[in-house]
């Protein structure tokens, strides 16, 4: 468990006259028809037209024909790239959906800034209620692959192997491949991407967040009289704790930058003034995005010549959480905000009844001292071989504790590790006269009360990590008496991807499509694809 600080810098907002970060973003997804609690895999890329990377984060939202996210994620952009992966609802209703993908300002600095493209999710519980007979509104030309160079049309058996040879596709650097069941419901004026031409456009007076270093939390204070020196912190919590702080602008905006953290449970929100009754509220990260007035969906028509297709496509969806590897978490390193200048680990000394005593026994750099009946923790001024006068910044598991009193009777049976820093700590627009953080063997504050002001935020998290376990979405596709249903038979986002490649076709027979994301001299992503035949 680690206590992450960074000491944060002005946020470059970006304003409409500052030079334009031009991000075209491009994603490739796993299958483009699913069932209701499967999940579809993605890529996407966030690059300018020299391949430049800028966005540290990525947004991908599941919109229905009312214009309405139904689910949505945040996920990291490492090097401008990322593999992620969307986890259907599982009470979203039978129809067509459209998956969008964008970071925080390309779809207002470029006209390729968001990627979006209609998939089709079946729900056995739920059939479609939508009310649509016919396709209404303006038809909005999809960007369409190409067709691979590869001569007569592939056709294998069910439960074979087959190796595929794309070296006379004439395609560039191949950066992903995909292998599904064709979706038949989707009509082939909708069956591409779009990109900026189907959304309005954005509102000019819409602050757009640029996010080079990681995600950022922009919040409000809502007290009727903003004050610009109150200090608020946000901290988060999960695998790893971090803390971050904000004074408000004069419209009661806060910005809170979270930096490299990949992983965190939930935020707390606090305030410098203990006394005064928070009233911040988060504002999601998600853009407000209009489809144009007369963009519409196709419409989802379920026949009962389609059961055995969907009978197929439902068991498939039912056994493939089997297929999936365990969420996992990947750190990138992080510079810790402060240097502590002692760290004692509890567990080499006696435990006391309470920290108060434990300080006053075992640590010499922090002296306890009453005031004005409440507990006061002077720490060692090193530098100036004196003493602060004033409480020192105190967290435990990287959440600012404020009352001193409960710390001083808190049993520290649950505390790992304190470290201090005897010297003035610079955090943001603050100083503070040392830092004393504790960090609690479970990452859960070792019990300690939580602050009756604080507030627990209902925030998005940031996406863990999961992949599949190979690439044949199968742990051991060879294998003849495994009962085999996938759909996708083939997923490779890279960074390795060799050709040929090895494919396992499954139970299921009948239309399958090859997809290739592959990158042109010039940098640009295209799309090349072809028909597999799955037979009996």
């Amino acid at each position: 468990m680690t206590i992450l600080l960074l000491a944060l810098t002005l946020l470059p907002i970006v304003g409409w006259s500052q030079n334009k970060v031009e991000e075209s973003v491009f994603a490739h997804i796993s299958k483009n028809i699913t069932v209701t609690g499967e999940t579809v895999w993605f890529t996407m890329q966030a690059l300018d037209g020299d391949q430049n990377f800028y966005s540290k984060i990525g947004y991908a939202e599941l919109v229905d024909r009312n214009g309405q996210p139904v689910h949505q994620v945040i996920y990291p952009l490492y090097l401008g790239k990322s593999e992620g992966y969307i986890e259907i609802p599982n009470d979203l209703e039978s129809d067509h959906y459209l998956l969008r993908f964008y970071t925080r300002i390309s779809p207002k600095m470029s006209e390729k800034g968001v990627f979006s493209q209609f998939i089709t999710v079946i729900n056995p519980k739920k059939p479609t209620k939508s009310k649509a007979t016919v396709q209404t509104g303006k038809i909005y030309p999809p960007i369409k692959p190409s067709t691979l160079d590869q001569g007569e049309r592939i056709s294998l058996p069910k439960k074979s192997k087959t190796e595929l040879d794309l070296s006379n596709s004439n395609l560039g650097e191949v950066s992903s491949i995909s292998i599904s069941i064709s979706n038949p419901f989707l009509p082939e004026t909708h069956s591409g991407y779009y990109q900026r031409e189907i959304y309005q456009e954005i509102k000019e007076n819409l602050e757009l967040i640029p996010e080079p270093y990681g995600h950022i939390v922009h919040g409000k204070n809502l007290n009727p009289e903003i004050d610009t020196t109150e200090t608020f912190f946000l901290s988060a919590h999960g695998v790893q704790s971090f803390l971050s702080s904000a004074k408000p602008k004069e419209n009661g905006d806060l910005y809170f930058e979270i930096g490299a953290l990949k992983a965190y449970n939930y935020l707390i929100a606090q305030s410098s003034d203990i006394e005064k009754q928070l009233n911040f509220s988060p504002e999601l990260p998600f853009l407000p995005l209009e489809f144009k007035k007369d963009f519409s969906f196709p419409v989802l028509k379920l026949e009962e010549k389609d059961r055995d297709f969907l009978s197929d496509l439902i068991t498939s969806g039912q056994v493939s959480s089997y297929y999936y590897a365990n969420d996992s978490v990947e750190f990138a390193p992080i510079v810790i905000g402060f240097d502590a200048d002692k760290t004692y680990l509890l567990d080499d000394y006696t435990r006391f009844e309470n920290l108060e005593v434990t300080l006053r026994e075992y640590v010499p750099e922090v002296l306890v001292r009453k005031q004005d009946k409440k507990t006061l923790f002077k720490v060692l001024n090193s530098p100036l071989g004196s003493v602060f006068q004033e409480n020192p910044l105190i967290m435990i598991d990287a959440m600012p504790v404020f009352d001193t009193d409960a710390l001083a009777a808190f049993d520290p049976a649950k505390i790992q590790k304190l470290e201090v820093m005897t010297r003035e700590f610079s955090f943001n627009q603050d100083k503070y006269s040392g830092v004393m953080s504790f960090t609690s063997f479970a990452n859960d504050f070792g019990s300690f009360q939580l602050p009756s002001n604080a507030l627990y935020l209902n925030y998005p998290e940031i996406q863990k990590t999961k992949r599949p376990t190979s690439s044949h979405l199968n742990p051991d596709p060879a294998e003849p008496h495994f009962p085999d249903f996938r759909s996708t038979l083939y997923w490779n986002a890279g960074p390795d991807i060799s050709v040929p490649f090895t494919i396992f076709s499954s139970e299921i027979s009948g239309n399958f499509e090859i997809t290739i994301g592959y990158k042109e001299a010039s940098g640009k992503i295209k799309f090349a694809s072809q028909a597999i035949q799955v037979k009996d």
